[in-house]
């Protein structure tokens, strides 16, 4: 009876110390995929920031591009517009138009080639915005971004 009542304690300190060791291979475990992902999303970032090629059909036909895209084109459009007619001043439409291109990368659904050709579109807007940041010729910064924007539905649909 002495050496039930000396084991059950120590049974127990047992039991707690392996359930708290796997409640800390859990939250690991939780950070490592945590870590994981961040390191995902970051490859998926560089990757949609390298440089882009010229955009192609796809064999004659329009890319499929998800709604997200279709609507951030969209909204660049319209603000574009927005500062040719003066609404806007260039700093603001500065900043609205990087938060539309930016959602753009963000909510980017597609994958294979029409992914690569959509960032082949993308990117020379990144470098037109660089542009209009620096403030060189705004008027004729937001023309080349209109016109390029405009091509758009050449290629997606």
């Amino acid at each position: 009876m002495k050496k039930f009542k000396f084991l059950l304690p120590v049974a127990l300190l047992v039991l707690i110390a392996c359930n708290s060791q796997e409640g800390e291979k859990e939250v690991n475990h939780e950070n490592h995929q945590q870590s994981e992902m961040k390191d995902e999303q970051k490859d998926n970032k560089e990757e949609h920031e390298e440089t882009a090629g010229k955009v192609q059909l796809d064999d004659g036909k329009k890319w499929k591009a998800n709604a997200e895209t279709i609507t951030g084109i969209s909204n660049m459009s319209s603000l574009v517009q927005n500062g040719i007619a003066g609404k806007m001043e260039a700093s603001k439409l500065y900043d609205s138009l990087q938060v539309e291109f930016k959602t753009i990368f963000d909510k980017c659904t597609m994958t294979g080639e029409s992914h690569n050709q959509l960032h082949n579109f993308l990117i020379p807007i990144k470098g037109q915005l660089e542009k209009l940041k620096a403030g060189s010729k705004d008027a004729e910064t937001l023309k080349e971004i209109q016109e390029h924007l405009l091509t758009f539905k050449n290629y997606f649909e």
